[in-house]
């Protein structure tokens, strides 16, 4: 799903600014309280750092700031398809490297990148990926040639250890409807949020985290109905 790019999309935003952001969405959701984040405080200096120094990343200053605001919760069920950052958003601690996630789902997404038309991978990704992609190719090149000098050898990413030996550019940091597969994947490098829907595939651009926050105001707006539906289920 492709979305327009908010006032704020080029612009740094202040962590008064995101804490403002994080308030309009949770008065969108007025009616649908559980879907809120007011109760869920934000984590301090010191444990970004522990989390940083775990995943050998240095998160951007925003992502920073949007967790010491509120960090992120728990799953929530089978989760939802309304996007909201509120109830999508992990907490900080179960952010991990999307390149090592499992599945077969990187996999895909790279078969994806190197066709540069392909429709299923945004074209950011090249770019927010570009070190993996460049090292995923080699890979392939690699196979391609031992095959011609000895046995058929197939390449697999699992095995490509050059690869996996790359610090992480792309980090999942939220899960939507497990239907659909869903995960947020933020880029390291620029800071943009991508929406992976892996059944189909497809892996669209959701941009900063101010345009997370105004497709959920947008969706608690027009979509009430579903969502309190969903809400009163749980």
């Amino acid at each position: 799903m492709a979305t327009k790019s908010s006032t704020n999309s080029d612009a740094q935003l202040s962590l008064n600014n995101i804490s403002k952001l994080w308030d309009q969405l949770n008065d969108a959701l007025n009616y649908a309280p559980k879907f809120q984040n007011k109760d869920r405080p934000g984590v301090d200096e010191k444990t970004i750092q522990y989390v940083e120094s775990k995943l050998g990343v240095k998160l951007p200053k925003e992502i920073r700031d949007v967790v010491k605001v509120h960090d992120g919760r728990d799953h929530i069920g089978y989760g939802f398809t309304d996007r909201f950052a509120t109830t999508d958003l992990l907490p900080i601690a179960k952010w991990r490297p999307y390149e090592k996630e499992g599945d077969e789902y990187p996999d895909i997404l790279f078969e994806c990148l190197i066709k540069k038309n392909n429709r299923c991978a945004d074209k950011n990704l090249r770019d927010d990926a570009k070190q993996q992609l460049t090292d995923y190719i080699n890979g392939i090149q690699d196979a391609q040639k031992q095959s011609k000098n000895k046995k058929k050898i197939e390449y697999e990413l699992k095995n490509d250890e050059t690869f996996h030996s790359l610090p992480c550019e792309l980090l999942i940091i939220g899960e939507g409807a497990d239907d659909y597969v869903e995960q947020y994947l933020l880029s390291i490098q620029s800071g943009r949020i991508y929406l992976a829907v892996h059944n189909i595939p497809k892996w669209s651009l959701i941009g900063t985290f101010a345009d997370w926050i105004n497709i959920g105001i947008e969706r608690a707006v027009n979509e009430m109905e579903d969502t309190q539906e969903q809400h009163d289920e749980i």
